[in-house]
């Protein structure tokens, strides 16, 4: 099923709730393990070790078939750390059926603690929310249903709040909604006649979401609204600049993450986190790469499912055991490439920038592995180049911290050549 909003065909949240898709895998991926590392890292030094999860677009709480969505996710995040973190969970859901099934779904599985729930839409009630949590550490997720959030909402108010206690947002933006709206619109403009109400209405969001009118010239040279691929690339571009506005001048830095429902397909969203620690850039990293070993088995599961069962749904029992295998860092298929991309991407940062933190430079380090690997792999990368006395550091302990810095060069080769192969 599908709705139209303001002129532009975007996803039901009724279609959303039905099943957790591929895409989904990894988002929750992400919310089963980040909110814990935040926790036990952020509530740290915060006076009663107080901290508050925020879900600003909670929905039902679960889906269709049982399984837990964001706010259930939250709730056993909070429940892991009860014993050394006092955490409020906090729940808001405009809808009144979503917001009536959130509550049920709380009450019957939400787990000993009691969260808060708010029964308006996060522009209402915020002020109120940051007031109750001014004294917690805050880590907010906002999964709105596509260009439904306020730029400056995020900025002004969520990040707009004091250094201390830390606050940290991550941010589902939808590259879909933004590709189709913005596409659509493109071609209502080239056909030269005046914008209808609906056409207006969608441009309004945009302009309410981005920021400005300034995501139109993305859009320059998208001339179908059929072309996916360009739509995408510019609704990307559009992500990419969003996260510079959004951070300029606020003392916050971002990594992001594009998501896709399969390997072969288009990013259909992408998740950012806002963060003022480098801490919480390689945590963060890490997280992404456990939820992309979640997100291969959720492909491989469906994709089983789509062309080797004899009954849909089902698997044999060779397919399950080769599926549900637990993501070992050490038994992963691209292990032996991503340790050799992490370990040239340092050297080449190291030839280009001399010592360097990786705790400074996680993306550029992970690079093309984001998502894809974790810190074993980064620690791997740095005990190769160790073991092969290319660098002087011996990946022991918190070893992101450590200045990288090069040996002196053996005889042969020069100091400022690629990386030698191990082959």
């Amino acid at each position: 099923m599908a709705v139209w909003g303001g002129g532009v065909r975007v996803a039901s949240n009724e279609d959303f709730f039905i099943t957790k898709k591929a895409a989904a895998v990894f988002k929750h991926g992400i919310l089963s393990r980040y909110p814990v590392v935040f926790a036990a890292k952020a509530g740290m030094k915060v006076p009663g070790h107080r901290v508050s999860f925020l879900d600003g677009y909670a929905g039902r709480g679960c889906y269709d078939d049982g399984q837990p969505g964001s706010p259930l996710l939250l709730v056993a995040s909070a429940e892991r750390v009860d014993k050394f973190r006092a955490v409020r969970p906090i729940f808001v859901e405009r809808d009144d059926d979503n917001f009536a099934n959130l509550s049920r779904v709380l009450a019957e599985r939400g787990g000993a603690g009691k969260p808060v729930l708010y029964h308006q839409s996060l522009d209402e009630c915020l002020p109120q929310i940051l007031e109750l949590v001014k004294d917690d550490a805050l880590f907010a997720f906002l999964d709105p249903f596509g260009p439904a959030l306020d730029f400056e909402l995020l900025r002004s108010g969520l990040l707009g709040r004091p250094p201390r206690p830390p606050t940290e947002v991550l941010l589902h933006f939808s590259v879909l909604s933004v590709a189709r709206m913005g596409g659509a619109l493109r071609k209502a403009q080239a056909s030269g006649a005046p914008l209808t109400a609906a056409e207006l209405k969608s441009a309004q969001r945009l302009d309410r979401f981005l920021g400005g009118s300034w995501w139109q010239q993305h859009f320059a040279a998208v001339a179908d609204v059929r072309d996916q691929q360009r739509a995408t690339a510019a609704a990307m571009s559009v992500a990419d600049r969003y996260r510079d506005m959004i951070t300029k001048g606020t003392g916050f830095m971002s990594v992001s993450m594009p998501v896709r429902p399969r390997p072969d397909l288009l990013p259909k969203y992408v998740l950012v986190l806002f963060t003022r620690h480098v801490e919480g850039v390689w945590q963060f990293a890490d997280c992404l790469g456990k939820a992309g070993a979640d997100w291969r088995k959720a492909c491989t599961a469906q994709a089983w499912q789509r062309t080797a069962s004899p009954v849909p749904g089902q698997l044999d029992l060779f397919g399950l055991e080769a599926i549900v295998a637990d993501a070992d860092p050490d038994q992963q298929p691209g292990r032996q490439q991503w340790v050799a991309t992490i370990a040239a991407n340092i050297w080449t940062l190291a030839r280009r920038v001399g010592p360097f933190r990786i705790a400074d430079r996680v993306t550029q380090v992970y690079g093309t592995t984001l998502g894809s690997a974790w810190i074993p792999h980064v620690r791997a990368a740095v005990a190769d180049l160790y073991r092969r006395g290319l660098i002087l550091n011996d990946p022991k302990g918190a070893f992101q911290y450590s200045l990288i810095r090069r040996c002196q060069p053996h005889p042969g080769w020069h100091s400022d050549a690629p990386l030698p192969s191990t082959r």
